[in-house]
């Protein structure tokens, strides 16, 4: 499979805006009838992958709560996360 660089991108672009633009101002009988570049390729089964699924557990939500707790023998109280 040959690796498309911007150029042949680019005037492939321009090949088809040119094309569109043709064809609405002469007709679609003029649009239909106009040949396209032969160096561009035409999209193959080669060219087309498969999309993988990645299914992403929902994060767990932390929330900051007044708790109290002992440290050392003595409570201690503050905000913790959960």
């Amino acid at each position: 499979m040959e690796a498309i660089d911007r150029r042949g991108l680019m005037r492939g672009l321009m090949i088809a805006t040119a094309a569109t633009a043709a064809g609405a101002a002469f007709g679609t009988s003029a649009s239909e009838a106009m040949p396209l570049d032969a160096r561009i390729a035409t999209p193959s089964d080669e060219l087309i992958r498969k999309a993988q699924v990645v299914v992403v557990a929902p994060r767990r939500r932390r929330r900051r709560r007044w708790v109290c707790w002992w440290n050392r023998g003595r409570r201690v109280c503050g905000w913790r996360w959960f």
